[in-house]
Formats: structure tokens, C-alpha cells, sequence
């Protein structure tokens, strides 16, 4: 029962993550193949780097059909129905947040269910859930959105931190996971809309520059 909660959970986030790969290959104007690496990249990025840290060669991603389907069926819907899927630019910020939640919560799950201890099971588990992203943005010519001072990794964090605890005060199963996704997407999408950053470093030149 549980291994199939986590694969349906996994491909869920495939898609979603499928999804936000789409969308941003069709702004980006490219054709319906790139459409559909950037989607297939985006929904199997992070399980693959997920697997092979954890030494799970092929990784599942791969040598499971469904996962290359919901990612590429996420993409076919957005080429094809894009003005459908999607109406305003959040939706993106959306289904990549939906995404980096269930990919967070399965990374870390898969993690601890390893035999890995606390703290390499949270950074596994964030890079599960920004995996995704990262290679969307590369593959798209974009700063990855870790890089750009806003709430993303740090909401995957908050996550797989929760897991942990759960984890190790014997709360665990679908409950704690379900908070852990929650507590991920919402705040990635409440850093979104109240515009909270990251503090970001500034050369001396910069601040001269601004102060004048």
C-alpha cells in the first residue's frame, strides 16, 4: 500500500512537474520536440538525480514507462492546449510548486527509507524536489530559480525538515506527508505573491553606486 502511495505520488509530481516544463517551452516559442524534452526533463529530472545518489540503477524514472508518460502526456496537453491549461503566468509557478512539494516528500521518504541518516536525507530530499526545476531552467536558457534569491529551495527544505521530524518521533505515514507537501507549496506560492526574497549579497562597488 505505501510503495503505491509513493508511486502514485511520484507520478503525480511528474506530471505537474511535466506541466511547468510545457508551459515555459511553449513561451519560449520552441516546437513541439522541445516542448517535449523540456517537459520530459523537467517531470524526470529530479528522480534521476535521486536514484543516482542513492545507487538505484536504472533509476525508476527510467525503467518505468508510466513516469516518461505522464511527463510526456503533460507535455502533448500543454502543445496542444496550452491556451486551455493555462491563462495566466502564475500557473506555472503553480504546477512547478505542486511539483517541488511531492517530489520533496517522496525524495526524502525514499531517503530515510535508505537507511540515511537526518541531514543527508533533507538535502537529498530538496534536491529531489529542485532537480526538476533546475534542468527546466538550464535546458530553457533561464537562472534556475534557486539561484534567484526567491523561496524555492528553502520552502523544499522546510519539507523534507518536516518528514525528518515526523521520521523521528515515529509520526510517520500519509498525515505527516500530506503536511510536509502543504506546508512546501504553500510557502512557495504566499513567497510568490508577497514578493519575499532571499537576502542577496552585494559587490561594495553596488552599494557605493546606490547610495549615490
Amino acid at each position: 500500500m505505501e510503495e503505491l502511495l509513493t508511486i502514485t505520488l511520484n507520478l503525480m509530481g511528474t506530471f505537474a512537474f511535466g506541466l511547468s516544463g510545457g508551459i515555459l517551452a511553449v513561451r519560449k516559442q520552441m516546437d513541439l520536440f522541445g516542448v517535449l524534452v523540456l517537459s520530459v526533463a523537467t517531470g524526470l529530472g529530479g528522480g534521476i538525480l535521486r536514484d543516482i545518489i542513492l545507487g538505484h540503477i536504472p533509476p525508476a524514472t527510467l525503467s518505468d514507462w508510466r513516469y516518461l508518460a505522464a511527463a510526456g502526456l503533460a507535455g502533448l496537453l500543454v502543445f496542444v492546449w496550452y491556451d486551455r491549461v493555462v491563462h495566466h503566468g502564475r500557473f506555472i509557478t503553480a504546477f512547478d510548486a505542486v511539483g517541488l512539494s511531492i517530489f520533496t516528500v517522496t525524495g526524502t521518504t525514499i531517503a530515510l527509507s535508505a537507511g540515511l541518516s537526518p541531514a543527508p536525507a533533507v538535502l537529498l530530499g530538496m534536491l529531489t524536489g529542485v532537480g526538476g526545476g533546475v534542468l527546466r531552467d538550464v535546458l530553457a536558457a533561464e537562472v534556475p530559480l534557486i539561484f534567484r534569491s526567491e523561496i524555492y529551495a528553502v520552502a523544499s527544505m522546510l519539507g523534507a525538515i518536516i518528514i525528518n521530524v515526523a521520521s523521528q518521533t515515529g509520526f510517520s505515514g500519509i498525515i505527516p506527508e500530506a503536511i510536509a507537501a502543504l506546508a512546501t507549496f504553500t510557502l512557495r506560492m504566499v513567497s510568490v505573491r508577497r514578493g519575499w526574497r532571499i537576502p542577496i549579497a552585494m559587490p561594495k562597488e553596488r552599494v557605493q553606486k546606490t547610495l549615490n
